[in-house]
């Protein structure tokens, strides 16, 4: 039996072409949020660095002016400025003071060996209301000062030495008894020293066994004396040095504490265990040229 089987037709494939890719998407910028988180982060940062620089400025200014108060005080007590420390309050900022020419509550510390002639003597200074414009001199003026000032037993026996080797030197020069001027150490005539807060006076021991009692006292011009005491002046070793020229070394040397052109003036002494607390005070003073 013979099968016909239909031709079979032949199938093209035919591939359709590809689509044209679709046009680009405009690209939209995303709005960057300037929300209260970023406007307090920026608020931040710009108040930082503001108070960073009113810090810096207001440490030079310290600076500058503990540094000019430190000269000054160094100047004025005849010690080095290592030996002074300046500190000011908190409040107001010493910047603000400096833009109005008015300064105030500083206090100077004074921690070195002496004031002016005086060994032993140290000295804790509050000042306050300082002008540095007008005043009799045009330098500017001062509202107050006040000061504690503490003098050891033994600065005052190093002191007490000077002037009264001075004294003696003067009182042997001429005589045949000269030679001991050079023959006396300085430290060797005032040997030891006692002070008597219940009767205020301090005793100088000497050489030779002599023997001079002092009492710290205020003046009536606002000047401390070491006054001798009538009943408490011996010298041994055959001196006849007059208590007077003893106490004349001593004047010239408690005077210049309060010769001064600030002046300051003594308003209290109390002699303790240790040696003599003094209060000195000044007010309205015109800040010498």
């Amino acid at each position: 039996q013979t099968f016909h089987t239909l031709p079979t037709q032949a199938w093209s494939s035919q591939v359709a072409p590809p689509a044209p890719p679709a046009p680009p998407q405009p690209i939209t910028k995303r709005k960057r949020s300037r929300g209260p988180v970023t406007l307090l982060l920026v608020t931040v940062i710009v108040l930082t660095i503001a108070a960073g620089g009113l810090l810096g400025a207001e440490l030079y200014a310290r600076t500058v002016a503990v540094d000019k108060i430190r000269s000054a005080t160094a100047c004025f007590i005849e010690a080095s400025e290592d030996s002074v420390d300046v500190s000011f309050e908190t409040s107001p900022p010493v910047l603000m003071q400096y833009f109005n020419d008015s300064y105030t509550g500083f206090t100077i510390t004074t921690n070195g060996s002496h004031i002016l002639s005086a060994e032993g003597m140290t000295a804790d200074i509050a000042v306050d209301d300082v002008e540095t414009k007008g005043g009799v001199n045009g330098q500017g003026t001062v509202g107050a000062i006040n000061a504690t000032v503490d003098w050891t037993s033994e600065g005052m026996r190093d002191s007490a030495n000077t002037a009264l080797k001075e004294a003696i030197d003067e009182y042997l020069e001429g005589s045949f008894l000269s030679f001991l001027g050079d023959w006396i150490s300085t430290d060797d005539v005032v040997t030891g020293i006692r002070t008597d807060p219940s009767t205020g006076i301090v005793t100088l021991a000497g050489m030779f066994d002599s023997s001079i009692a002092v009492k710290p006292e205020t003046t009536a011009d606002g000047g401390i004396k070491l006054e001798i005491q009538p009943d408490g002046f011996t010298l041994g070793g055959d001196l006849d040095l007059p208590a007077e020229d003893l106490q004349s070394k001593l004047d010239e040397m408690t005077s210049e504490l309060t010769d001064n052109e600030y002046n300051l003036r003594a308003d209290s002494l109390e002699v303790t265990d240790s040696g003599v607390t003094a209060e000195f005070s000044a007010s309205d003073i015109d800040i010498p040229a």
